[in-house]
């Protein structure tokens, strides 16, 4: 503990009351790790008082892990209350998770079992879905006006580099597990199996890189929204062999489709150049969306999708 004493005051600390897998997933996020000090407690072994740790280390927020826990002694609760009524910031720590990150946090323990959270209690009340759905037909018809144009664009630069079919349709699993037909521009050859897109891909058309990057290729799902199946944000839509290979890596994947897939999304925002290692990040954004679905959150991930497809195109 006095490895603290002496630390630069330059950055702020935290005060971490146990220790747990949530714990350890905060640690090693590398944001985290440069612009914060960490300093740790143990609520069952250490007898100090955690009002002294707050003062002589400039502590303004504590972090408590109580899951393993039976009880929690008087003392250490009666000195976080006090350290509320004097301005200390207190989380419990999947909830600081989630502030950190933007994502809920999960954490496979081995093959067959999972640390549980309050992941089971998401999901959407009836007026949100009817909310979402207003939204989504009252923007999609305001969109059309513009969309249309450009998508007539990109279909003539995919029919002058590659005659044939300008669209791509493939199954893919919406809200509630059910199938339903997706819509895009096609930006890569006729002859491909479907998997996904590798860097400088030889399959991709010449204005196919371009159509993907400016999302035009991404328009025509504007039907795919106003027929219901699918929402302008949502968690991405994928086939049903991703579902079931996704599924059998982590099961909370399958709560992805308690909502319908979107064109845009919070783990398509965060995680624009996201790779199979990035997953885990994905689905844990995900399914903060669905837990913190708010009308205001649609506006923010719009407009970062815009942010990001800008970002992008300058790269």
């Amino acid at each position: 503990m006095k490895k603290y004493l002496n630390l630069s005051n330059h950055n702020e600390r935290y005060l971490f009351i146990n220790i747990s897998s949530i714990t350890r997933k905060i640690l090693k996020e590398e944001s985290f790790k440069k612009s914060h000090k960490s300093v740790f407690f143990n609520s069952e072994s250490n007898y100090k008082s955690i009002l002294e740790y707050i003062e002589k280390l400039n502590i303004k927020t504590i972090v408590i892990e109580t899951s393993n826990l039976n009880h929690l002694p008087e003392k250490i609760t009666n000195e976080i209350i006090e350290a509320k009524l004097h301005g200390i910031k207190v989380y419990e720590v999947h909830e600081f998770y989630e502030r950190v990150n933007g994502r809920i946090p999960l954490v496979k323990l081995n093959a067959n079992e999972y640390l549980v959270d309050d992941v089971f209690s998401i999901g959407l009340e009836s007026n949100d879905f009817f909310l979402k759905r207003i939204i989504d037909l009252s923007v999609s018809v305001l969109l059309l006006p513009v969309a249309l144009p450009v998508i007539l664009f990109g279909s003539l630069l995919v029919f002058m580099n590659s005659p044939g079919n300008v669209f791509f349709s493939q199954e893919r699993v919406g809200k509630n597990s059910k199938k339903f037909r997706i819509y895009k521009l096609r930006t890569m050859k006729n002859e491909h199996c479907g998997d996904f897109t590798k860097n400088n891909d030889e399959r991709l058309l010449a204005f196919g890189k371009f159509l993907r990057i400016t999302k035009i290729d991404e328009l025509p799902q504007l039907f795919n929204v106003l027929n219901g199946n699918m929402s302008l944000i949502g968690p991405r839509p994928e086939q049903q062999k991703y579902v079931e290979e996704s599924v059998a890596e982590n099961s909370y994947f399958d709560l992805r489709h308690l909502v319908k897939p979107g064109i845009t999304g919070w783990a398509q925002v965060n995680l624009p150049k996201a790779t199979p290692k990035d997953n885990l990040k994905k689905l844990e954004y995900d399914l903060y969306y669905i837990k913190n679905f708010s009308p205001l959150l649609d506006v923010k991930i719009l407009l970062k999708t815009v942010k990001v497809i800008f970002s992008l195109n300058s790269n």
